[in-house]
């Protein structure tokens, strides 16, 4: 057996850093937006049908699992596409090869902020669904609790490994679409 003290792995050459300052912004903005998404889905929740409670939640999950795959797609997005488009100024080249180049950035953004806080939110409006056909048909098993948790976290976990395929091979394509779409915001203004 040869012996590994020999054996080197270099670092990866990307220049990423994370600063105190990146750390901070991540923090503000995280109890920003969860404040925000509970106030909303507890205001939406309240004194309404269950019909529209579970369309509030699938809503939440649907949201948890975009921001993921645009995250994931972000990261598996290549720069040297744009770089022609860019030159041709075709409306968001340059959108999105910035999004490239911040792409651990956006990428903690999307997956960790807003999918991260999306996901404790269906958990709580998953709970606040129950409570409420607890009172409304007088079940007192734990059946429905357990059902309705897993329903919540099998479409979550499904949905994200399904966008997850979609993503890495369409990183191009979503970041794009991302791109223009930040193009058309620029040019609304």
């Amino acid at each position: 057996m040869k012996n590994r003290k020999n054996f080197y792995v270099p670092p990866p050459d990307i220049n990423v850093s994370v600063t105190s300052k990146w750390t901070v912004a991540v923090l503000i903005m995280s109890f920003l937006v969860s404040i925000a998404f509970s106030a909303i889905t507890t205001v939406l929740m309240d004194g309404i049908g269950i019909v529209w409670a579970f369309l509030i939640l699938f809503f939440i999950i649907g949201i948890n699992v975009l921001f993921d795959m645009i995250g994931t797609a972000v990261l598996s997005a290549q720069e040297y596409p744009f770089h022609s488009l860019a030159s041709r100024k075709t409306p968001g080249a340059k959108e999105s090869i910035s999004i490239i180049r911040h792409a651990p950035h956006f990428a903690s953004v999307c997956c960790d902020v807003i999918g991260d806080i999306a996901g404790i939110i269906s958990g709580a409006a998953t709970s606040l669904i129950i409570a409420e056909l607890t009172l409304a048909f007088g079940i007192k098993s734990i059946l429905p609790s357990l059902l309705l948790t897993g329903i919540v976290a099998s479409l979550t976990i499904g949905g994200k490994a399904v966008c997850k395929g979609v993503a890495m091979h369409n990183g191009n394509a979503v970041v794009f679409f991302l791109g223009r779409l930040m193009n058309f915001l620029k040019f609304r203004k």
